[in-house]
């Protein structure tokens, strides 16, 4: 039986998202916001999902500007207000305070996908960002192991995702999406949050 191309151009294009949604989600950096100008990865989401951020995009004439104003509102949402008005972490929505059973659960998943949370990791294991493009991970491991004829790798990858999905970020990613679309008075992430809950509603629904 040969390969599904159908399956592995929808892996392909999964992978491609998330891995973009924890960049959108990640504190914006130069890199990030050059790319978003350059219009890369955008043309993985829904294109009435994204006319927004391509109209906010073009209001501004430098980069630096770009970036300022993006920074100004993740900053305001995520780490100065009191309470936060957006957090990051997984634990915080669940059990109501970081490093709670949450945080060791998904790093235990991480461990059953070889990754080792060490000194190199900079934050806790339940960060939104970490959780993305840990599916991002999955996603290519299954893609690899489907390609190599590896069952049981595609197997593995496939129990570690709906894992991850159903015990952790489907309820967290549709929450954080909920108070992004609240809370933030930038188009980007305005933009942003709608497509995260439209994501995690078509993951809570399937």
């Amino acid at each position: 039986m040969g390969i599904d191309a159908e399956r592995l151009e929808n892996l392909n294009i999964s992978i491609k998202v998330f891995s973009w949604m924890s960049k959108a989600l990640d504190y914006p950096d130069q890199e990030f916001v050059e790319s978003l100008i350059k219009g890369e990865f955008i043309r993985y989401l829904p294109e009435d999902k994204v006319l927004g951020i391509k109209a906010y995009i073009s209001l501004f004439d430098s980069t630096d500007d770009l970036l300022l104003d993006m920074q100004k509102d993740y900053t305001r949402m995520c780490f100065v207000s009191k309470p936060r008005l957006v957090p990051l972490f997984e634990s915080v929505y669940k059990e109501g305070k970081l490093f709670q059973d949450s945080t060791f659960q998904i790093a235990r998943l991480y461990d059953e996908a070889g990754i080792k949370c060490g000194a190199e990791f900079k934050l806790p294991p339940d960060h939104i960002v970490l959780e993305l493009e840990f599916i991002s991970y999955l996603l290519y491991q299954e893609l690899d192991a489907l390609k190599n004829g590896n069952k049981m790798n595609e197997e593995m990858a496939i129990q570690l995702q709906n894992e991850t999905i159903d015990k952790h970020l489907s309820q967290f990613g549709l929450s954080l999406a909920q108070r992004l679309v609240q809370h933030s008075k930038n188009p980007f992430y305005l933009s942003v949050g709608d497509i995260l809950a439209d994501l995690f509603q078509s993951l809570i629904a399937a």
